[in-house]
């Protein structure tokens, strides 16, 4: 049960301390500048010292809506020296979800990059009290004011430092929005130095000086975890904007990358491509992220030369996560809970579930502080959402008799069929293993009776009218058993995606059967 929490050095202190230890070597390589140690703490110092000139204070929310840059680390890292709450939002929202976020994270000031300052200012009009927004760039909208200006004013020394108190809120992460509206979820101080810490002991593991490198965005914890780890321990982080499959193993060659984070969609699309002969001639030796498509794990580490490990964690749960046990990672598993936490996997009738069934993970943090605090815009704390201490997580887990761990999907994406409940993931592995279809992605659609699921199966093709639907529907029935056969296959240009590149399921299930091809009926539907 949880007890006095363990009292760790603040993030912003231990980051002022590797700055010393590593002052003039190289630590972050971004889109649009390169700094060393020393130069990244002096940045955030005058950021830091540029907030609180404009009235930020302890507790104040500070927004960003940036791309990976220099703009946007400075920003996160002057909010932890001076204790306001780091709240990045997603670079890639316009219109509603845009205004949505900017509305619920009710901050006081937001940092904007140049080229996003129009929709910004959009946004905005909806918002009673608009915030200061500070815009990068050399031409600054009328309204806007200056970052580069009040940055370069600012002094580059320490600011004071912040109470100590490991329960204050620090950072504010709204949820991707995969399967609905997304969430502000709130982190304390010791929940956000715990992140960074075990990130890089647990998941990174990179000595001093190697190179890490991340397409990832950085309003996500993944890429958070990845480079505060990294610097943590030493290493130089090299930052892109984005995930560019023609040039990715190009771009890790480039920089001498030991280890790259991923999601589940890098690793299909770059299998998808034709295998070339220098596959395996890469720096890297891991690579750590979630949702490998099961049929792929170990034919990617065959080709590449690369060992995957596939892990569990939620904006949610912070520092708590999954990772690989004593033996290493297993293919098609998540393997083992940390340390921080207990885990149970709960069934349908709210009972322990049997070894190897799919149930619904519940965790239990030991101390307080190590997930997440709430959810902002609603004012429900953690432990309104824990009641009895356990965290129902939403996730659909399976236990093996080792204790190891298999992801089978979120428990609102499980498809109801014929009595039975179907992981998503379990469709898409088969489908994934047709040589026509590069990604793959099945949803629940309401049956013709309106109480249970039918199927649909939505297929991004490798080359363009490579296959039919009725050639999916016939790989399927070879392989899959008759309940977890799609009814409906529709073949996509493109699957809606996050800015981490996971599906956006509650698009595909709000276009419905529309388009889809009726395997009963051997026709298309309007």
């Amino acid at each position: 049960m949880p007890g006095a929490p363990t009292i760790l050095m603040p993030l912003s202190e231990q980051l002022a301390a590797v700055a010393v230890a590593y002052r003039d070597q190289e630590c972050l390589v971004l889109p649009d500048a390169t700094l060393s140690f020393g130069e990244v703490d002096r940045l955030a110092n005058a950021t830091a010292n540029a907030l609180l000139e404009h009235g930020i204070r302890e507790g104040s929310v500070v927004m960003t809506l940036c791309h990976n840059s220099a703009a946007l680390v400075a920003t996160w890292f002057a909010c932890m020296k001076i204790g306001a709450v780091f709240a990045p939002l997603n670079a890639s929202l316009s219109g509603d979800p845009l205004e949505h976020v900017v509305f619920r994270a009710g901050g006081q000031v937001l940092v904007c990059d140049g080229t996003l300052a129009g929709l910004a200012r959009t946004a905005l009009r909806a918002i009673p009290n608009p915030p200061l927004t500070f815009v990068t760039g050399t031409r600054v909208p009328s309204g806007f004011a200056s970052f580069d200006q009040a940055v370069d004013a600012a002094s580059t020394k320490p600011p004071p430092p912040p109470a100590l108190d490991p329960a204050a809120p620090a950072r504010l992460m709204f949820t991707s929005g995969t399967t609905g509206e997304s969430k502000g979820v709130v982190w304390s101080r010791n929940a956000e130095t715990l992140h960074a810490v075990c990130y890089g002991d647990e998941l990174v593991r990179i000595d001093r000086g190697e190179t890490v490198y991340t397409c990832l965005p950085l309003f996500h914890v993944t890429a958070q975890g990845t480079l505060l780890g990294t610097m943590l321990g030493g290493g130089r982080t090299v930052v892109d904007r984005r995930f560019e499959p023609l040039r990715f193993w190009a771009r890790n060659r480039s920089v001498g990358a030991v280890f790259f984070p991923y999601v589940g969609t890098i690793i299909s699309t770059l299998m998808s491509r034709a295998p070339r002969r220098n596959d395996a001639d890469n720096p890297v030796m891991r690579a750590m992220g979630s949702a490998t498509p099961a049929g792929l794990w170990e034919a990617f580490e065959r080709r590449f030369g690369v060992t995957l490990e596939d892990v569990w964690g939620q904006t949610e749960t912070a520092s708590c996560w999954t990772h690989a046990g004593p033996g290493g990672p297993v293919p098609g598993t998540v393997g083992l809970p940390c340390e921080r936490f207990e885990a149970r996997i709960l069934g349908a009738s709210g009972v322990e579930a049997a070894t190897g069934q799919p149930g619904e993970l519940c965790i239990r943090p030991f101390e307080p502080h190590v997930i997440f605090e709430g959810y902002a815009e609603t004012g429900i704390s953690a432990s309104d959402v824990t009641g009895d201490g356990w965290y129902r997580t939403g996730d659909l887990l399976s236990r093996r008799e080792d204790g190891v761990l298999s992801f089978h999907g979120r428990l609102r994406e499980a498809i109801r069929r014929r009595g039975e409940t179907i992981a998503p993931a379990e469709i898409e592995a088969v489908a994934l293993q047709h040589p026509a279809v590069r990604e793959a992605a099945a949803i629940g659609v309401p049956a013709d009776d309106g109480v249970e699921d039918e199927i649909l199966l939505c297929v991004v093709l490798v080359e363009p009218s490579s296959s039919t639907p009725a050639d999916v529907h016939a790989h399927l029935s070879g392989r899959l058993p008759r309940f977890m056969v799609p009814r409906f296959i529709r073949i996509e240009d493109e699957l809606p995606k996050t800015a981490t590149t996971r599906v956006r399921r509650a698009a595909l299930r709000e276009a419905g059967r529309t388009g889809a091809w009726d395997s009963r009926a051997r026709r298309h539907h309007g």
